[in-house]
C-alpha cells in the first residue's frame, strides 16, 4: 500500500539544502555513518559479527548501493522514524530528533534526496532469527511503500540503493565516492570498502610514534610542528593532539581543528573543542561522546563541551609550565614567535595569566625583565606607553642608571595594568617623554653664561615659538641633542654639553655665526626623538648642511 510522509517536504528540502547540509558530498557520510552505528547497534545486541560495509559506486545509469551487516530495521522501525522527520523546519527540532535515533534510518538517509529522486532500502533485522527481508521505497513527492523484499538477504543487515538524477552522477561515480569515504572514513573502526580498495581502519593520529605525529602534521596541516601536547579527557571519551604552529598567529583567532567523532570525520576547521585561547595550535580531535549538531558537521555547544574544553585548556596549560621547567629554550622560542598573542592572552585569560606573568619578558632601559620580576622589585616601575617615546629616550635613560619599561607593544600597557590588581595599584606608573628625561638627570653646565649665550644662539636660530632650548650634560656623550615635546605647540631642546661637537660650539668665539650648526642639531633632535619633521625643517636640514660645507671650505672657515 502506497503511504504518506508525514512531513511537509518543501521544508524538508529546505532543511537538507540550505539550512542542513554545506553541499551534495554529505549523502555519503550520512550513509556509512549510519550503517557505522548500525553496526555498533547490533555488537550491543551481543552478535559477534565482524562488521564491514562496502559501497558500489554508480557507473552509467546504474544505482549506487551501501551495504553493511548491521541491526537492520523491521516495517515498523521504516515507518515509525519516517513518520515524524521533516514535520518542523527548526534546526533544533531536527537536532533533538537526531539524537533520538541516530543511526536509525532518519535524516541520515533523507539526506540522499539532495542527488536522487527515490531512495530504496532493504532491510533485515538483526533483533529476531527469523526476521523477514523488507523493502522501503521513498519517493522525492513525499510517498513511500513499504512490503516485502523480492529477493531476501541472506543475513541481518541493511541494503541502501539510490540511482542519481540528471546531473548528479558526478557525486556518486566511483571517483567521487572514494575521495569522500577516504576522507570522511579513514579512522573508522571497520572497514569500509570500495571494490578491493579499504578506505577505513587508517591508524589514529594519536596512536602514532612521535615521528609520524609530526609528519601526519606536516601532511594534514600543511607545517612543521614546534611541538605536540596529547590529551584525554577521559570524561567524555574526548582523545586528540595539539600541534604548536611555527609561525605568529593572530591572537583571538583560531584556523580551527580536525574533528572526529568516534572515527568518522566531522569538520576540519572546527573551533570548539581548544580554547580560543590557545590560538598557538591546532588539533587533530576525536570528540568521543560530545554530541553532534544536526547536520553532523559540528560540535553542539553545551555544558559537557564546555567542561571538555576546560580540561584541555588545563592540560595545554600544565605541558606550557613543563616545558617552560624542562625545556626553557622550545619555551623561549614560543615565547618570542607568540609574544602579542601570549600578552593579550594573559590579560583575558586568568587561568594562564601567573604562567605568563612569570615568564613573558618585557624590554627596559636594564635590559629584559618580567612582570614577576618587576612586580617583586621596588615600586613604582615607570613605564612608556608609545614605543616611539621609548626608543627616543632609552639610551639617556639607560646610560642614567634609570629603569624605565617599554609598554608600547600590543597589549603591554594593559597587562601591567591587569598585574597590578589585588596588589599595589601604583607600583606600574606611566611616565611622559619629559619625565623620563627629568628621571635621567641631565646637569647643568657649570659656565652658566656661556651656556645662556649658546641657548640664546640657539632659539634665535630655529626661530620656533614654544621651544625652550636648555645646555646640560647627560650620557651617552654621543648623543648631542635632547628633543621631546611638553605639551601640545611646545617642545623642549637639551644641547649635551658632555658631547664633543657641543663644547666646540661652547667655545666659540662671541661673533660666530652658528645658526647653521644649531638649525641642524634641531633636526637632528627632532629625527632622533622620533618625531616627524615638517617639510619646512627638512628643508632647513639640508641649508645648513650646505652652510656649513660653505663655511669649511671658505678661507675663515
Amino acid at each position: 500500500m502506497r503511504e504518506q510522509f508525514t512531513v511537509d517536504l518543501r521544508g524538508l528540502v529546505e532543511i537538507l539544502s540550505h539550512h542542513l547540509y554545506r553541499n551534495e558530498r554529505v549523502y555519503l557520510r550520512e550513509l556509512v555513518q549510519n550503517a557505522h552505528d548500525a553496526i555498533q547497534a547490533r555488537a550491543a545486541l551481543g552478535h559477534r559479527v565482524d562488521g564491514e560495509i562496502e559501497i558500489v559506486p554508480a557507473r552509467g545509469y546504474e544505482q549506487l548501493v551501501v551495504r553493511d551487516n548491521g541491526i537492520g530495521l523491521t516495517a515498523d522501525d521504516m515507518r515509525s522514524l519516517l513518520s515524524i522527520i521533516g514535520s518542523t523546519s527548526k534546526r533544533s527540532d531536527v537536532a533533538a530528533v537526531r539524537r533520538q535515533f541516530l543511526g536509525q534510518f532518519g535524516i541520515g538517509l533523507l539526506s540522499c534526496f539532495l542527488v536522487a529522486d527515490t531512495i530504496e532500502v532493504i532491510s533485515r533485522s538483526a533483533r529476531t532469527p527469523d526476521a523477514p527481508t523488507v523493502r522501503w521505497v521513498g519517493e522525492s513527492d513525499g510517498t513511500f511503500t513499504i512490503g516485502p523484499a523480492l529477493k531476501p538477504l541472506a543475513e541481518p543487515g541493511t541494503e541502501v540503493r539510490l540511482r542519481p538524477r540528471h546531473g548528479y552522477y558526478r557525486w556518486c561515480d566511483t571517483e567521487a565516492c572514494t575521495q569522500f569515504a577516504s576522507e570522511f572514513a579513514e579512522l573508522l573502526d571497520v572497514p569500509v570498502r570500495i571494490g578491493d580498495s579499504t578506505l577505513s581502519q587508517q591508524p589514529r593520529p594519536w596512536t602514532l610514534p612521535t615521528e609520524e605525529q609530526l609528519a601526519w602534521c606536516q601532511e594534514r596541516f600543511g607545517f612543521e610542528a614546534m611541538g605536540i601536547i596529547p590529551f584525554d579527557t577521559q570524561s567524555a571519551g574526548v582523545v586528540g593532539l595539539a600541534f604548536v604552529l611555527p609561525y605568529t598567529a593572530r591572537p583571538g583567532y583560531r584556523t580551527g581543528d580536525r574533528i572526529y567523532s568516534k572515527g568518522m570525520l566531522v569538520a576540519d576547521t572546527d573551533d570548539l573543542v581548544i580554547p580560543r585561547w590557545a590560538f598557538f595550535c591546532r588539533a587533530v580531535v576525536d570528540a568521543g561522546d560530545l554530541p553532534l549538531t544536526a547536520s553532523r558537521e559540528g560540535l553542539q555547544e553545551s555544558g559537557e563541551l564546555q567542561f571538555v574544553r576546560k580540561q584541555i585548556g588545563f592540560r595545554l596549560l600544565t605541558e606550557l609550565i613543563i616545558v617552560q621547567g624542562q625545556h626553557p629554550d622550545v619555551y623561549a622560542d614560543i615565547v618570542r614567535l607568540h609574544a602579542d598573542g601570549l600578552k593579550a592572552l594573559a590579560v583575558q585569560e586568568p587561568d594562564v595569566r601567573d604562567l605568563l606573568i612569570a615568564t613573558l619578558p618585557f624590554e627596559t632601559t636594564l635590559g629584559e625583565r618580567t612582570i614577576q620580576k618587576l612586580l617583586d622589585g621596588n615600586g613604582p616601575v615607570p613605564f612608556v606607553r608609545d614605543a616611539d617615546t621609548y626608543a627616543a629616550l632609552a639610551d639617556v635613560a639607560a646610560h642614567a642608571g634609570v629603569l624605565v619599561v617599554n609598554a608600547g607593544g600590543l597589549h603591554e600597557a594593559e597587562l601591567l595594568g591587569v598585574a597590578n590588581d589585588g596588589i599595589d595599584p601604583g607600583h606600574f606608573r606611566e611616565v611622559t617623554a619629559a619625565e623620563v628625561v627629568e628621571l635621567a638627570r641631565p646637569v647643568p653646565h657649570p659656565d652658566a653664561p656661556a651656556a645662556a649665550a649658546l641657548a640664546a644662539k640657539a632659539r634665535a636660530a630655529i626661530g620656533e615659538a614654544g621651544l625652550v632650548v636648555d645646555v646640560g650634560s647627560f650620557e651617552p656623550a654621543d648623543r648631542p641633542v635632547l628633543w621631546w615635546p611638553t605639551t601640545p605647540g611646545h617642545a623642549r631642546m637639551v644641547l649635551n654639553a658632555a658631547n664633543s661637537a657641543v663644547k666646540r660650539l661652547l667655545a666659540a668665539p662671541p661673533e660666530a655665526d652658528l645658526s647653521a650648526v644649531l638649525r641642524a642639531l634641531h633636526v637632528a633632535g627632532l629625527l632622533a626623538g622620533r618625531a616627524t619633521p615638517t617639510p619646512a625643517q627638512v628643508a632647513t636640514l639640508g641649508t645648513s648642511v650646505l652652510d656649513m660645507v660653505e663655511g669649511l671650505l671658505s678661507d675663515g672657515g
